[in-house]
Parts: structure tokens; sequence; C-alpha cells
């Protein structure tokens, strides 16, 4: 008797090892990015360059970057998240995101003695949620830019530079400090200091920088470079109340700094992602 095609079938898995097929990554489609983001349409174009000016020490930044990545990324868009983190975790950060390590870095920069905010928890859940949309098959990547020093402004504007000429064809959301996502020149401190979305602008004359507005809440602030001068602090609300979203619309007393601006509520402070809070004292009102 003859035997079936079946049996043959089985005997030769069990000489030669039978795989599987691959499981294919999740559909784009099926990704969760949240509510639309109103107005997310006029900047994220093909390729865009968007800088998001931020208050540190705050939830709803990191939120807001998160949520508008994963928009692009699903229409498509390979993303380049940026973010004010120092450039030594690069490695760490591609294999976490990757799905290569098990948790995010943990390097000196996120144990300082005063966290500004730029290590709080939020931040480590943006990274945690860039690595679930790369584990559902969404082209997102993570840059670090700060390689930290005295001129940083230029320092940032230049890994941006480099990062940008080797992906002409992503679309960059960076999420920086508003001072440094200004476009033009002059600060309280110093009356010709250009700023680092200034010194983009001869490279990336297209790119659009967003300040943040708020209905006030609280940040994580630091007065002082020790631990004491940090804690949760109040906010007054920036910039005439308006729904979520983004308004590419120049401010009427700050025509020059921003392209527009994007509103996230009320802000709710994020603490150190390690460490226990201080107990600074609150700031006046």
């Amino acid at each position: 008797m003859r035997p079936s095609p079946r049996s043959l079938l089985l005997v030769t898995c069990l000489l030669a090892g039978c795989r599987t097929a691959p499981e294919a990554p999740a559909a784009h489609a099926k990704t969760d990015c949240g509510p639309v983001i109103p107005g997310m349409e006029a900047v994220l174009k093909p390729a865009a360059f968007v800088v998001l000016g931020e208050i540190h020490g705050t939830r709803e930044a990191p939120d807001f970057a998160a949520r508008l990545a994963c928009h692009a990324a699903a229409a498509g868009q390979p993303v380049r998240l940026a973010l004010e983190l120092p450039v030594e975790d690069q490695a760490s950060l591609d294999a976490f995101v990757a799905g290569e390590a098990e948790g995010p870095p943990d390097s000196a920069f996120w144990h300082r003695e005063a966290q500004d905010g730029r290590g709080s928890q939020a931040m480590r859940g943006l990274l945690e949620r860039a690595r679930e949309l790369r584990r559902a098959g969404l082209p997102v990547r993570v840059l670090a830019f700060d390689p930290g020093g005295k001129d940083r402004d230029n320092t940032m504007a230049e890994q941006l530079r480099q990062a940008r000429s080797q992906a002409r064809e992503d679309t960059f959301i960076v999420l920086v400090g508003n001072y440094h996502a200004r476009r033009d020149v002059g600060a309280p401190w110093d009356e010709k200091l250009q700023f680092m979305t200034h010194r983009l602008l001869e490279t990336e004359p297209g790119l659009v920088s967003l300040d943040v507005v708020n209905a006030g809440g609280t940040a994580w602030v630091c007065r002082g470079m020790t631990a004491d001068t940090c804690g949760q602090q109040p906010l007054r609300g920036r910039g005439e109340v308006q729904a979520e979203g983004i308004i590419l619309q120049k401010k009427a007393d700050d025509p020059d700094g921003y392209d527009g601006t994007y509103s996230v509520g009320a802000m709710t402070a994020s603490p150190p992602a390690f460490g226990a809070p201080s107990t600074a004292t609150p700031a006046p009102r």
C-alpha cells in the first residue's frame, strides 16, 4: 500500500524539521493611536519636520508627542521621534525600542540629583509607547539629540541636521524645551542667542515649530541645581484657552517665535522616573 501524501509530509517534517510561517506584524489600521488630533493634517505632511516646544516635567506634552507620532506612522510615514535625551543613550534606546532589551536606558542622566523633567515618568512612558508602536509594526524610531555642554542650542541643532541628512524621507517629530523650539533670536539672558530651531531653518526651511498652550495645572520644576530645589509647582495658563489640537497661527504678542501652537488642556506634574520627590517650596503665583 502506498503511503498517503499526508503521511509523507509528516515523515519529511520529522526528518528535516517543519518551519511555521512567521507571525505577521500587526496591521497599522488596528493600532490605537487615540482620538484624531484636530489640526494634525496641516503638519503631518510626508517628510515633515515638526518641533513641539514643551514645558518639561508634565505628562501631557510627552503624551501628545506619542499620539502625533502614532498617527503619522499609522498613515504610513516613517517617524523619527527626536527627544531631548543624551546622545550617549542612543544604543540603549535602539535596543529597547527594537525589543532587544528589557528596560529603557538606566544611565546617569536618569539619576541626576536635580531632575528638571526631562527624566520624568512621562518621558519613560513615551519610550515604552514607542516600543509598543514598533511591536505593532509601525515604522517608529527614537532619536536622542542632546550632546550636553554649554552651547546646547548649537550642538543639538547639529545632531538633528546630521540625523535628517540620513533620513530625508522620514517625518521628524521633535520634543524639546520651548525656548529651544523658538524660530527667532534673543533670550532674556542673551539677546544674541540663536535657538536650536532658528539654527535649523537654513537646512530645514519648511519646518513647523509649535509652542504648547495649556489651561494651567502643575509641572515638575527645578529652580536650582540640587534636589531640594525641585518639586511639583503650580502653572499659570499659557496662551488663550483653546480646545485640544494644533493651530497654525502665529501669536499676536510673539509673531516671530513659533508657527503656531498645540493645546493640551490642564497639565499634570510628572515626577522623576527614579528617586524620591523633594519637598521644594511652591512657586509664587
